[in-house]
């Protein structure tokens, strides 16, 4: 029997400048109104990249309520292909639920502290948490809706080896996150719509949207032919985004700086910082909390990095390498410094002693930074494509979206993203004898540090 889904065009009509008008039903509004949900409005989409792009100022609040708007989208156009997705009512609200609360986790800065792996968790197991904590508002809407919080938190945080995560949950997980997910398509169109940069503009929606389908055989959504045009333009979007604004070299600069700021005072032996203090805070809750900790421990709070970032007196680039067919071993020293904070925070202060020595200048310690961004990080493309009748000769159905008969859009970009994105920078304070002396040193004095 075929399911009602009228219920996703009635309730609460709130307006979106991405979608239009968004409706949530009575049952489900509960949750945008608990405590956790209206405190996304306070933690940025984009954190510091309003640095660069002055109006990247929108929120996980309106992000999550375009994801929950697109889920049911996906829900519609999956529901109806042939065969279609076998999903029960409750599984459709599991899942509409879990694309509310999907960012519900995240720390101020929102992915930042996650890099910080040794001090900070996923944000998709701190959701869980809070999903699952029966003093939670949140908890207590999904009851009151008669969902089950615990299947939520499954489809949120399924990667958590440490759950057992029915089949029923995974299916749904993987609706919400993948290569062609609701999840994705929002924050793509979004950012680039409040960055002003046109990149989301080439991103047929409609198309992109009415060629989603099912695929039996994995279990996961995938397109037919006539969409293969709009994952292209979406795939290269997510690629333009990275190279232009998620990981502009002043952007990163800000979020090493932020991140050693953070460290630095984690890291000092009368830290009174605790969890709580960043766990269910609003940045500017946290950045008011860290400018007490640095007064407390009679700190400069206008020479700390987090009193240098609100004036915006950023670490200037002296050295880039780049990972693309060169310095293999180095770059494995690189991705072991990403993982472990301690180590790279250790390569700072060393950097800085030498340099401090061979210039004369007086540095503290944290005058050199080395930013590692996540070498996994590349284009998704697994995706299927279901082309029917339009099948080319010799080919089974479906294909593969980076079979040569489908797209070589992956081949493409893939070098192009590691040349041009996914770079190691060495940030310094802008002092010109510091930076002459890193574009000449700093090279050999790393590669001796990684041998």
């Amino acid at each position: 029997m075929a399911i009602d889904l009228s219920f996703l065009d009635t309730g609460k009509a709130i307006r979106d400048p991405i979608w239009g008008y968004i409706h949530v039903p009575d049952d489900l509004i509960e949750l945008v109104d608990s405590e956790d949900f209206q405190r996304l409005r306070d933690i940025s989409q984009l954190g510091h990249v309003l640095l660069v792009y002055p109006g990247a100022r929108h929120s996980r609040f309106e992000h999550s309520l375009g994801v929950y708007h697109l889920t049911g989208q996906f829900v519609k156009q999956l529901l109806r292909s042939d065969p279609g997705l076998d999903l029960s009512y409750d599984d459709i609200r599991v899942l509409l639920a879990a694309s509310l609360l999907h960012d519900l986790g995240h720390y101020p800065f929102s992915h930042l502290l996650e890099e910080m792996q040794k001090f900070f968790i996923d944000h998709e197991t701190r959701g869980r948490q809070v999903i699952q904590d029966p003093s939670t508002e949140v908890h207590g809407a999904l009851k009151r809706a008669g969902i089950d919080p615990a299947r939520v938190a499954n489809v949120i945080d399924y990667r958590n080896t440490a759950v057992d995560i029915p089949r029923e949950d995974l299916r749904l997980a993987h609706i919400l996150s993948g290569t062609l997910d609701p999840d994705k398509v929002d924050y793509l169109l979004r950012d680039a719509r409040y960055c002003g940069v046109p990149f989301g503009e080439s991103v047929n929606r409609d198309r992109l949207i009415g060629s989603i389908t099912y695929d039996a055989q994995t279990d996961r959504p995938a397109i037919n032919y006539k969409g293969v045009s709009a994952v292209e333009a979406l795939v290269f979007t997510s690629y333009l985004m990275y190279r232009n604004v998620y990981w502009h070299h002043a952007v990163r600069s800000a979020n090493a700086m932020f991140k050693r700021g953070v460290q630095d005072l984690l890291e000092h032996p009368d830290c009174g910082l605790s969890e709580t203090d960043f766990v269910r805070s609003t940045e500017a809750n946290l950045v008011h909390r860290l400018e007490q900790e640095l007064g407390r421990l009679k700190l400069d709070i206008r020479d700390s990095m987090v009193g240098r970032l609100k004036r915006r007196k950023l670490h200037k680039v002296s050295r880039v390498f780049v990972p693309y067919g060169r310095h293999e071993p180095l770059f494995e020293y690189f991705a072991g410094l990403y993982e472990n904070p301690y180590e790279r925070r250790a390569l700072e202060q060393d950097l800085c002693r030498h340099f401090a020595k061979t210039t004369g200048l007086d540095l503290k310690g944290d005058e050199i930074l080395v930013d590692i961004p996540r070498f996994t990080k590349s284009p998704e493309v697994d995706l299927k494509v279901f082309f029917g009748p339009h099948i080319p000769v010799g080919k089974d159905d479906p294909l593969s979206f980076d079979d040569p008969e489908v797209s070589l859009l992956k081949e493409y970009l893939i070098g192009n993203f590691e040349t041009q994105a996914k770079v190691v920078r060495v940030f310094a304070v802008d002092d010109p004898v510091l930076h002459k002396a890193l574009r000449h040193e700093v090279g050999g004095r790393i590669q001796a540090a990684a041998a």
